[in-house]
Formats: C-alpha cells, sequence, structure tokens
C-alpha cells in the first residue's frame, strides 16, 4: 500500500524536530516504487534534453489537460515547446527563444522534482504540489524552498549579506524584484529577505499528473494555477 503523503510529511516533521513555527518541506520522491514509470520518466528527461518536441507528445496523453477552461491536447503541448515567433504580438516576436528555454525548464524542473503516487496509481509531480504547508496560508502565497542552505540575502543582488541560510523551508512570497532573478520572500519568524528564483517554487507553479493509458504510462495534465 502507497505511503499516503500526510504520513510522510509529519514523519519527516517528526523526525527532524520542527515546530509549527519554522515549516520545512524536503524533497521526496516515489517513482523508484514502480520500475515501469521510473523508465518511462528518464525516457521523458532525455526527450527534454534532446528538446524533442515529437517524443514528448508520443509519451502525453492525446487528450492531456493544459489549461482550466483554455486549449488543452497535444496542440497545446507542442505550442508550449515551440513557442512559434509568428503566433506572438509584434513587440514579443524577440522573446520568442527566451520563452522556449523557460518552457523547457518547467518541463524539466517539474520531471526532476519528484512526486507521490496517489490512491490511483496514478503519479503527481512535482513534490510541492503535495507537499503539506501551514494551514491558513494564501496558496498562491505559498513558497517552497527546493534546496539546502539556500542563502537569504539583505539585497536582491549576488553579493548581498547573507541573513540566514534555508533548507526546504515553506516561506511566504512578498514581491518579484523588477529586472532581476530574486524574489522577496518572509520567513515564519518574520525575517524578511531575497532568495534566487532558482531556489524558490510556488505551490501553483507548474506540475504534472501521469497515469497508465491501455498498459503505457502517459502524462496526462501540464498546468499551472490553483
Amino acid at each position: 500500500m502507497r505511503i499516503r503523503i500526510v504520513i510522510l510529511a509529519l514523519a519527516l516533521i517528526l523526525a527532524n524536530g520542527l515546530s509549527a513555527q519554522d515549516p520545512t518541506a524536503p524533497p521526496f520522491d516515489q517513482a523508484e516504487e514502480d520500475a515501469s514509470f521510473l523508465t518511462y520518466r528518464n525516457s521523458l528527461l532525455q526527450a527534454v534534453a534532446d528538446r524533442d518536441v515529437d517524443a514528448i507528445l508520443a509519451k502525453a496523453s492525446e487528450d492531456i489537460t493544459f489549461s482550466f477552461g483554455g486549449a488543452s491536447g497535444q496542440s497545446a503541448l507542442r505550442a508550449f515547446l515551440q513557442v512559434d515567433a509568428e503566433q506572438l504580438a509584434p513587440e514579443q516576436k524577440h522573446e520568442a527563444p527566451a520563452m522556449r528555454e523557460r518552457n523547457w525548464a518547467e518541463l524539466e524542473t517539474v520531471l526532476r522534482l519528484g512526486g507521490v503516487f496517489n490512491e490511483e496509481d496514478a503519479f503527481v509531480a512535482p513534490y510541492t504540489w503535495v507537499a503539506d504547508y501551514p494551514s491558513g496560508m494564501d496558496p498562491f502565497e505559498v513558497l517552497f524552498i527546493t534546496a539546502d542552505g539556500v542563502a537569504l540575502r539583505d539585497r536582491p543582488i549576488r553579493f548581498g549579506e547573507v541573513v540566514a541560510r534555508l533548507s526546504y523551508d515553506v516561506v511566504t512570497f512578498r514581491n518579484w524584484v523588477t529586472g532581476t532573478q530574486f524574489v522577496e520572500i518572509a520567513m515564519a519568524n518574520g525575517t524578511t529577505g531575497f532568495v534566487h528564483r532558482d531556489f524558490a517554487r510556488f505551490l501553483v507553479d507548474y506540475r504534472a499528473n501521469f497515469a497508465k493509458q491501455e498498459g503505457a504510462w502517459k502524462m496526462t495534465s501540464f498546468i499551472a494555477g490553483d
């Protein structure tokens, strides 16, 4: 019987002696519990590394859910990965290459950040989507620090003074810092500062669901939002 994520989260909290005032969400990954899924995910990661759109689509459901009430299906996934400049507004056309790379990076991040099997033996990723966080927090302000020893700086620059080190902390989003890769956050104890976006992930960032269809694993959704 698969381990329920709530039980796992509680066990991790108790094991680390954490208090409710210092919430953390250490990463976890149940993929190795199913060899067929692990093989499937590894092949997806290889397709991402190769930037092979057709290989990704072959591993996705034909009716993959891609947005709430908007475009879905493999055509939407293809558009997300290819980012055709001709489909963008004139003032955005020059941004197509950067947008394309951000989208590929987002898919790779979702695949690499672990996940959990649910009661239907489908897999949900990343772990941040199913991790526990303090009740009362606004879901759109929940940020998970996804690494150990991440610098919290007093200024949104690379050489800002380090005021704390964060290790898989659950923090509150305060603001984007325009023109930088930093995000302003607040810790549970009230300490504020800036962390690099590479090490912070919103609860409502992209996540994916995977299920078996006719005996083969398929990505059935890739979606962001609440």
